[in-house]
């Protein structure tokens, strides 16, 4: 359900460059090793197949994700149920 909910949200430009969303990405841990975390990053591209999306880190170096649809959870600090019912979007 959430995937045609995001789909539905990037077609109506609701989820368009430089929307804030929160999503699981996967960044680089202590050691560089590859770890799962959620992070609030900044989109680039948005389209049915995933979003891109980078982040400024403390260092001043950017950081890209390729972001699938299923990892977003919420978008501009609001929950997708919530942002559905405030547009009035009805996915069944």
């Amino acid at each position: 359900m959430n995937n045609k909910l995001i789909k539905e949200l990037i077609k109506r430009k609701i989820i368009s460059k430089g929307t804030t969303v929160n999503a699981t990405v996967s960044a680089n841990g202590i050691g560089g090793q590859v770890v799962r975390v959620p992070k609030d990053v900044s989109v680039t591209i948005a389209d049915d197949n995933g979003v891109v999306a980078w982040e400024l880190d403390y260092a001043g170096r950017d950081h890209k994700y390729n972001i699938k649809l299923s990892d977003i959870h919420n978008v501009e600090g609001m929950d997708l149920q919530r942002l559905a019912k405030a547009y009035k979007i009805k996915i069944t």
